[in-house]
């Protein structure tokens, strides 16, 4: 059964504002099941449709092939933009349009919409991907209380229920959630409460290849603290005879570039957000990627380290216990790592090691290939349509 030509399918995104593994992935369920596309917001100074001929994931968004519908401009108030998304899912009259598809699939933490659908049209199924259950409301809810005032903790904490109150309404009206790896699956039952089928993100292994073992490693995490940027930064600092390329954004933009130009940090090359296009060329160059994320969801960025046949210099945290397999396609420093830690495994990631890994590496990352995701996919819809 091809769902694709049965089905008259729609994804909808939360929202298009960073450039990440996840916003790679719903392009891809987008064009298998010739789906249309819906976002809460999108930010246009980072996807500008005048960057669609020199940059693929722009030109992506805005394929004249898939109709595109977003309900609004993002805001650039962190705390007001998070409002206004939820503002348009419960009142926005273009989430009516969705009543009118047979299919509809979710992709991050959307509320209220689901029932809208529902309530117009009973008949239309409704998928949830959950990359992951609201992490400051879950479980990383004790670290936000402590970094709260002690009078703000109690009110915070209501919040926090009627937060993951609404969001198991929205699961409940699902007729099949996914959650994105095991981990997701394990958080998303203890926090919230609902079972999930557990499918880990496709890779199109293809964008991929290996090209040289080169001198340097590669970082593309989105430069936040949850990735450990600033410790990746710290560790190379005290390693100025090995060289680290950064190729991503985020809100500590500002600091890297001030620690690279303030310190002097020659081995450490800051690129800011490139293409696929320049992307597959740096990885594919390289020695290995380095990924060490806090207790990450998943991970689509190992997968696509591997894909390019280079190895990870992960953490053993999360969803790269399940991906990456330590000594085999790369090196897994201990969870909540230190400086020493990551140093060591730098240290450890010689260009032979490197290299021997190579096959290891395209093999495990097939075993993540679109084509493998797409089939479990189909396998799970068909048993609701």
């Amino acid at each position: 059964m091809t769902l694709s030509k049965k089905l008259k399918v729609a994804v909808i995104h939360a929202f298009f504002v960073p450039k990440g593994g996840g916003e790679k992935l719903i392009f891809d369920i987008r064009n298998f099941y010739h789906a249309d596309l819906y976002t809460g917001a999108v930010d246009h100074k980072i996807w500008d449709k005048d960057k669609a001929a020199t940059d693929s994931f722009v030109k992506a968004l805005y394929d004249p092939e898939y109709k595109f519908v977003y309900l609004h401009e993002d805001s650039k108030v962190p705390f007001w933009g998070k409002i206004m998304r939820q503002w348009h899912f419960l009142f926005d009259p273009k989430i009516k349009e969705l009543a009118n598809y047979d299919l509809v699939i979710f992709s991050g933490n959307i509320a209220f919409v689901g029932g809208r659908i529902k309530k117009i049209n009973p008949k239309t199924k409704l998928v949830m991907y959950c990359h992951t259950p609201p992490r400051p409301f879950t479980d990383q809810l004790s670290s936000v209380l402590e970094s709260k005032p002690v009078w703000l903790r109690p009110i915070f904490k209501l919040f926090a229920k009627w937060v993951v109150f609404e969001y198991r309404k929205e699961l409940e009206v699902m007729d099949l959630v996914i959650s994105n790896s095991k981990n997701t699956q394990s958080r998303l039952k203890k926090f919230v409460g609902i079972d999930s089928v557990d499918i880990f993100p496709a890779v199109n292994t293809n964008r991929y290849e290996f090209v040289d073992t080169g001198d340097y490693f590669i970082s593309w995490g989105r430069i936040e603290p949850l990735k450990r940027i600033p410790l990746i930064v710290e560790a190379f600092a005290k390693m100025p005879d090995k060289k680290l390329v950064i190729c991503s954004t985020g809100p500590l933009k500002d600091w890297l570039i001030q620690q690279i130009e303030t310190r002097n940090l020659t081995n450490i090359i800051y690129k800011g957000l490139v293409t696929d296009e320049e992307l597959s060329e740096l990885v594919g160059k390289s020695l290995a990627g380095i990924y060490i994320p806090i207790d990450e969801d998943a991970g689509i960025t190992p997968i696509e380290i591997m894909a390019a046949g280079k190895p990870v210099l992960g953490v053993n945290e999360g969803g790269l216990k399940e991906s990456v397999i330590d000594g085999k396609t790369g090196i897994l420093i201990p969870e909540n790592p230190t400086i020493d830690d990551l140093i060591a495994g730098v240290n450890a990631m010689t260009p032979d090691v490197a290299f021997k890994m190579k096959d290891a590496c395209l093999a495990r990352a097939k075993e993540y290939d679109s084509s493998v995701f797409f089939e479990k996919m189909n396998s799970e819809i068909e048993k609701v349509i």
